[in-house]
């Protein structure tokens, strides 16, 4: 990967923690600021909302992601900045008003380079921002006595010692605090070595790291094809199944009891992204990233009757894994999700949702779809939800019907669909003419094709059906697991 700078904030700086209290109180003054003041409503959503809303995402996003992601402090701290900005041109007169706009765009492009990693060191930052706000304290000082000169000093003095303006000016005082603190909290790591575990950069998400040199053209598609829907590419195999039973009657007299068709189609799946990562990659934001893990879900009944309620079950997986250590995973969370009174995170959270009025649950919709674009979804939530992850997966055999065309979601991150139907047997003749019964299956897969080209897809499945055809092959792990390119 490119060698960049990063920086880290630990949870246990003090340092950290000043910077959260800040924010809050500086969130708060506004908040009050408001309430007995007098404003419009643009003037709410500009000078209120969104510093209010930025100060808490970066009171909140510090103390539990500063030590890897430090970058995601720069989104709030732009919104912040802005909202600085158009506080100071409101206060300010004359020559004042371009240098105060000059000042904070210049500050927030500082930030943004320091902390993105483009600049080696954060001491300009840190001479800049003293520098800016002396700047600052000199000029409206100097403003001060050309009104008092003018004539205007007094109506100025009476907006001063307004109560209403004092909440605003402890809240911009509260915040340039929390400013300076910010930038001294983090400290800059020790240059990436070859071998290290990947280190997350800006551009980058919890659940994933983007892929910055994909071809220009499969870059652009999500833009053009913003639903994951719209770019599904659907495909139907059917194959014979012989090795695969022989296979799975050998496992279930090692003592795999459950051992089945699932259990053969997860192994060569997750075989295959060790081979051919690209797979395990998601777009989000418009944006391609290569999944830190790979996780599998599916949908599960408690029982098979109609008036069974499903459960939803979420695997995580490790490109090494044999076919047995996958049996070993996924059936715990089988037997776990079919065992009364088991709830996985995902069930409680609906039961929690469903006794929310509909216009809320559409609010919380639209939350999570938003903060699931710009990659800052809580991770807690991400890793029980099953519109996440590198694969769903649902068995119509066990309903006794072919398999479906299941639609990927516009939610979350999942971007292919497995289904597959139900055993059946074909009368074909051999080399000698005489006629054979054979058993088959057939399957489907529903693909995003933002995440790779149509040809790796091709060669993709191809390899997925060797590893079917011949699943003794996944009884040894690989012995290389390929990296995604960067």
């Amino acid at each position: 990967m490119e060698n960049i700078t990063t920086y880290s904030a630990a949870r246990k700086s003090v340092l950290v923690w000043l910077v959260a209290l800040l924010s809050i109180c500086s969130a708060v003054a506004r908040i009050v600021f408001v309430c007995v003041g007098d404003m419009d409503g643009m003037n709410i959503v500009v000078r209120i909302v969104l510093p209010v809303a930025a100060n808490l995402l970066l009171a909140f996003r510090l103390p539990l992601r500063g030590e890897k992601q430090f970058y995601v402090t720069i989104l709030p701290v732009l919104i912040l900045v802005w909202g600085l900005c158009l506080d100071g041109v409101q206060a300010a007169t004359g020559f004042v008003i371009p240098v105060v706009i000059a000042l904070c765009i210049v500050f927030a492009l500082l930030y943004f380079l320091t902390f993105g990693g483009k600049l080696s060191s954060k001491v300009f930052l840190l001479i800049f921002f003293l520098g800016a706000i002396a700047a600052a304290i000199m000029l409206y000082g100097a403003q001060g006595l050309i009104t008092d000169l003018l004539g205007q000093g007094e109506a100025s003095s009476r907006a001063l010692l307004n109560p209403n303006f004092k909440w605003l000016l402890f809240s911009d005082i509260a915040f340039m605090l929390s400013l300076l603190f910010l930038i001294l909290c983090p400290h800059k790591l020790a240059p990436w070595k070859e071998g290290e575990p990947y280190r997350l950069r800006f551009g980058d998400r919890l659940d994933g790291r983007r892929i910055r040199n994909m071809p220009v053209m499969s870059k652009v598609t999500s833009y053009f094809m913003p639903t994951r829907l719209g770019r599904s590419n659907y495909i139907r195999d059917t194959i014979e199944i012989t090795n695969m039973e022989r296979y799975i009657n050998q496992k279930r007299r090692e003592g795999l009891k459950h051992f089945g068709i699932t259990h053969v189609l997860l192994a060569s799946y997750i075989r295959t992204t060790a081979d051919m990562p690209g797979l395990n990659r998601f777009v989000a934001g418009q944006r391609v990233y290569h999944r830190f893990d790979t996780s599998v879900n599916m949908v599960v009944k408690k029982e098979m009757s109609k008036d069974s309620p499903d459960s939803s079950i979420k695997v995580y997986f490790s490109p090494s894994d044999t076919a047995a250590e996958i049996y070993e995973k996924f059936d715990v969370a089988m037997q776990n999700a079919r065992e009364a009174g088991i709830a996985n995170g995902y069930d409680s959270i609906t039961h929690v949702l469903d006794y929310l009025p509909s216009v809320v649950m559409s609010l919380f919709g639209f939350l999570v779809r938003f903060l699931d674009y710009f990659g800052i979804m809580p991770y807690a939530l991400e890793r029980v939800s099953p519109f996440h992850g590198s694969l769903f997966i649902t068995s119509m055999g066990s309903l006794g019907i072919p398999p479906i065309y299941h639609h990927l979601y516009d939610l979350g991150t999942v971007p292919v669909f497995c289904a597959f139907g139900h055993k059946y047997t074909r009368y074909m003749p051999d080399k000698n003419g005489e006629i054979m019964t054979k058993k088959f299956i057939d399957y489907t897969v529903v693909c995003d094709e933002g995440i790779c080209d149509g040809f790796y897809y091709a060669s993709a499945m191809k390899k997925w059906r060797a590893y079917m055809t011949h699943p003794e092959r996944l009884d040894t792990p690989p012995e290389v697991v390929v990296e995604d390119i960067y």
